[in-house]
């Protein structure tokens, strides 16, 4: 049985659900839907309407695959590191606050992600193969409860790490709608919610600095605008 259920109903919050399937021609097979067996309530896998926050779907439309994800974080932490350690010793300026933002930030999105698709394996009976460098083989094989609970605990307190940086720095990096004082993120599940609101909008933000640079000049050395 699941200690830390973070997929619950949306109506009740029970989190005793009845998942629907789609099957692929290859066998294998996906949960598409789930119902409320406590009030019946069914919504599609990929939503969270608990929350105002945005869906799955949504909020990590055009993110980079989970393995590049953690790619971009383990070069990110890294650069930063080397930035701190440089900054430490007079070779080069303090590393700003917004930097050590986007790392909370990227690595609430990718373990809210993760754990996500854990959770929904659970109900499959399945784990992704990644799963197999970082959990070792007798606790994938013998108690898949646990492993969805130590993600979603993780995932969790990722959530509740940016919100909390958020909270400390007076909300001067905030980008989504509802900030970080809402009580919409003080129930379960709240603090992942908040991730995905924030990466959604961080997302945003910086399509739009995309697109304004593929039709903005571009100034050359000579002060002339060159068209992109």
């Amino acid at each position: 049985m699941l200690t830390n259920p973070s997929i619950r109903c949306p109506e009740c919050s029970g989190f005793e659900l009845t998942a629907s399937f789609v099957t692929y021609a290859h066998g294998g097979r996906d949960v598409s839907s789930l119902t409320c067996n406590r009030c019946g309530c069914c919504w599609e896998a990929w939503e969270a309407p608990q929350f105002s926050a945005p869906s799955y779907a949504l909020a990590y439309a055009g993110a980079p695959s989970l393995v590049d994800e953690e790619l971009a974080l383990v070069l990110l932490t890294e650069g930063i590191k080397d930035r701190a350690t440089a900054a430490l010793t007079g070779r080069g300026p303090k590393v700003e606050s917004g930097c050590h933002r986007l790392v909370l930030l990227r690595k609430a999105a990718y373990l809210d992600r993760a754990a996500r698709e854990i959770e929904l394996g659970w109900f499959c009976g399945t784990y992704p193969d990644r799963l197999r460098g970082e959990y070792p083989e007798w606790l994938l094989s013998r108690n898949l409860d646990g492993v969805v609970d130590d993600a979603s605990t993780k995932a969790a307190v990722a959530g509740f790490e940016l919100l909390k940086f958020d909270l400390d720095h007076g909300r001067v990096y905030v980008e989504g709608p509802i900030g970080p004082g809402s009580p919409e993120w003080d129930i379960a599940g709240g603090t992942r919610a908040y991730a995905r609101s924030e990466y959604w909008a961080w997302q945003q933000v910086n399509r739009e600095a995309g697109d304004r640079a593929q039709v903005e000049p571009r100034r050359g050395t000579d002060s002339e605008g060159e068209a992109l």
